[in-house]
């Protein structure tokens, strides 16, 4: 099956030990059950797993990250010994049939990086170079005769949650994080106005534009959800968020959630 990626994909690279937030630590490690059968013949491996995961330093890291925030499995046996989810991570794949439509998450401070730094409309390609056309709903995004605000309204269908009501709904969703409940709080107790959501937008509108795209080509066209999740980032800038920094503990409180996820695309259907 052809697996289609965003052309951003080739100039990704894992930061390893200059990310300042690593993948490595304050998440499940779930290992896949070929890896899991690998592990259990090295009694080194073996004995760092428990019910199918790693098991977490008391800090919360992954027992093979170092102090240096280098991998130590990585470092004595290369990345192919890895399991599936830290050799994927922050990848993600559509299956669309005859097609898979792939690309990374924003949880990635690296991915997010590219992904909304681009400066123009993403095109999909595969590794034998063949080109696949964006759906609508990706490109009608990009359409940069419109402003972000217009086309926001178009793929929420006008609908819009005023800021407090839509910060609580959100922070109703799983914490990950307690800090993220702070930043939702100072929605709540002092709503963004729809002028400075306007004016947040418009400042910003290369990142968001990007963001908006990004969720509208990951949820296959879950437009209020993604207007919903802009109109939140913009808020969030008003605040003293910056874009990059929120749009990832977004996706990280949000995307990285099953729960929350699942939540966020029924509440915003």
């Amino acid at each position: 099956m052809t697996i289609y990626w965003p052309d951003y994909y080739k100039k990704f690279h894992c930061k390893a030990d200059a990310c300042q937030h690593t993948c490595c630590a304050g998440w499940v490690i779930g290992i896949d059950e070929e890896s899991l059968e690998r592990f259990n013949g090295d009694p080194d491996v073996a004995s760092t797993i428990s019910d199918g995961c790693f098991v977490l330093k008391d800090d919360g890291r992954c027992p093979y990250l170092r102090d240096d925030n280098l991998c130590e499995m990585i470092i004595k046996h290369g990345e192919d010994y890895l399991c599936d989810i830290c050799r994927e991570h922050p990848r993600f794949y559509n299956d669309c049939g005859d097609h898979t439509e792939a690309g990374i998450g924003l949880v990635c401070e690296e991915a997010c990086r590219l992904v909304l730094s681009s400066e123009k409309p993403f095109e999909l390609v595969s590794d034998d170079g063949s080109k696949m056309e964006l759906p609508d709903y990706v490109k009608n995004v990009f359409d940069e005769s419109k402003p972000l605000t217009e086309i926001l309204s178009e793929i929420s269908g006008g609908r819009k949650a005023a800021s407090k009501l839509r910060a609580e709904i959100f922070d109703g969703m799983e914490v990950m994080d307690a800090k993220w409940s702070k930043l939702l709080s100072k929605i709540i107790e002092a709503p963004v106005s729809e002028e400075d959501e306007v004016k947040a937008i418009a400042e910003n509108e290369r990142e968001l534009r990007n963001f908006a795209a990004y969720l509208m080509y990951r949820y296959k066209g879950a437009g209020r959800f993604a207007a919903e999740s802009v109109y939140l980032i913009s808020d969030l800038i008003v605040k003293g968020c910056g874009v990059k920094d929120v749009a990832r503990v977004f996706s990280c409180e949000v995307e990285y959630s099953d729960i929350n996820i699942d939540e966020a695309l029924e509440t915003f259907g």
